[in-house]
């Protein structure tokens, strides 16, 4: 029987890129004004052509900002695609379970020597879990990810019966 799940997860924003996303806003209707005014003072109106181009480029980047992950469990391949302005998708790794060391809840405390970390979650500690697994590209990886209910039970479902076991 094939197992296959996918979960949509947004990662929220921090207070960072709170900021950031305010200053571009800022900075483009300050732009837009200059543009505005330059136009009333010169009397050349190709100046209001270029408010258009910088509406265009901050709302690029506004929404370059909203990134989402998607978690997809194929039989015992699992997929982590990063998903960035609701437009462009990017495979960040694909790990074969097969390899799997462990899988519980992420505590800092109960970290192990890994060799990457891959981090796909909403920036909340609420609901984290920590999956290790031997890649052969990467070495050990450590996937840092937040699967609700359903997809933790397709997962415990597919790992070795030593991974299982830990749990």
């Amino acid at each position: 029987m094939d197992t296959f799940i996918e979960q949509l997860v947004t990662k929220k924003p921090d207070t960072r890129a709170q900021f950031a996303k305010a200053g571009l806003i800022i900075l483009a209707a300050l732009m837009c004004l200059f543009c505005f005014l330059a136009m009333i003072l010169t009397g050349v109106a190709l100046t209001l052509l270029i408010i258009p181009g910088i509406l265009w480029v901050a709302n690029y980047y506004v929404r370059s900002m909203h990134t989402e992950y998607e978690y997809i469990l194929t039989n015992q391949e699992l997929d982590i695609d990063k998903i960035t302005g609701k437009a462009k998708r990017k495979r960040m790794i694909t790990l074969n379970l097969k390899n799997a060391e462990s899988f519980g809840a992420y505590s800092p405390e109960n970290s192990t020597a890994v060799d990457v970390t891959v981090a796909a979650h909403d920036n909340s500690l609420v609901g984290l879990f920590c999956l290790v697994v031997n890649h052969e590209a990467y070495g050990k990886v450590n996937l840092l990810f937040n699967p609700d209910e359903r997809f933790i039970d397709k997962l415990v479902g597919v790992l070795p019966a030593k991974t299982r076991a830990k749990n």
